[in-house]
């Protein structure tokens, strides 16, 4: 039988960077950041806190991918692809989850904020991959039957995610104490 090989605390920290980072800009945050955040007028301070923070959840998305790539990779199809779905999903789910804890009652932010990650990868990623292909290649042939699936799964999706809600009523449990937004 192999026997995996022992790593010492700061060899696994070497290794986890980003993890190191985000704790430890989660600590700062939590200790100064509100201090921070009271007073946004000041450009440099905004741009500064900004890049910071956006670095740090990039670099940790990043880790989090390769994570999962290196388990997509050891336990092969389908349960690696199940995986990195699963990670990319999570991700995505606790930023908007972040969003809608820290605002106001806005019943329709999570759905604002699912149609801005559909315009995203729609328009945005497509439109670089292509652009770019055709940088690169000049005159590109597309697979008819790839693009197909991409839009019998997209189009449900985004029919059930933002037109579907707009035709709903809102209601009442049977105890009448919660509501249901449409």
């Amino acid at each position: 039988m192999a026997r995996l090989p022992t790593l010492d605390i700061v060899d696994v920290l070497r290794q986890e960077k980003p993890l190191l980072v985000s704790v430890l800009s989660a600590v700062v945050f939590g200790v100064f950041g509100g201090h921070w955040f009271d007073d946004l007028s000041h450009f440099v301070i905004a741009t500064v806190l900004f890049i910071w923070l956006f670095a740090v959840i990039m670099w940790s998305a990043f880790a989090i991918v390769r994570h999962a790539d290196c388990l997509a990779i050891r336990l092969g199809e389908p349960y690696g692809t199940l995986i990195l779905t699963l990670a990319v999903i999570s991700i995505e789910v606790m930023m908007i989850s972040a969003v809608m804890v820290t605002g106001g009652d806005n019943p329709t932010l999570a759905r604002d904020t699912m149609y801005a990650v559909i315009m995203i990868a729609l328009n945005g990623m497509v439109g670089v991959t292509l652009l770019l292909g055709g940088l690169r290649h000049r005159e590109q042939q597309y697979n008819l039957q790839g693009a197909n699936a991409f839009l019998a799964v997209i189009v449900p999706l985004a029919i059930l995610g933002m037109v579907l809600p707009n035709y709903t009523q809102s209601t009442s449990n049977e105890k009448g104490d919660a509501l249901i937004y449409s």
